[in-house]
């Protein structure tokens, strides 16, 4: 792999980095917490699960059917960047780096306007 490529790597890696820690304050913060793993270097065999535990249980939280997209969208485009990371571990490609930097991005929105709903309704 080319030094561009490692640098998009790394740079990928920290990203789904923050939209992980990002779902991890989101889900605290839900009607009914979900907990999910905060160590500090969280293997994706350990988040993958919590994070397909929480998009399954967004359904199950009591909030309307906008904030339980946010959380889902969340989820399935943080999942979908991980697995394209993967694949570019694997062999790198420019698209899929770039797929996973756009769901990341999908990801990161989502889990953003969930946050300020829930912080608004928090301080009702």
């Amino acid at each position: 792999m080319a030094d561009r490529d490692d640098e998009t790597m790394r740079a990928l890696a920290h990203v789904i980095s923050v939209v992980y820690s990002l779902l991890v304050d989101v889900c605290q913060m839900l009607p009914v917490p979900i907990g999910l793993p905060t160590d500090r270097s969280i293997p994706a065999t350990d988040a993958v699960p919590a994070i397909e535990r929480a998009a399954a249980l967004a359904k199950d939280q009591p909030m309307g059917e906008t904030q339980e997209a946010q959380l889902v969208v969340g989820c399935i485009h943080l999942l979908a960047a991980i697995d394209l990371y993967a694949l570019c571990a694997a062999r790198y490609k420019p698209t899929r780096a770039d797929a996973a930097g756009l769901n990341l991005a999908h990801a990161e929105e989502s889990l953003k306007r969930l946050s300020a709903w829930l912080a608004i309704q928090a301080g009702d």
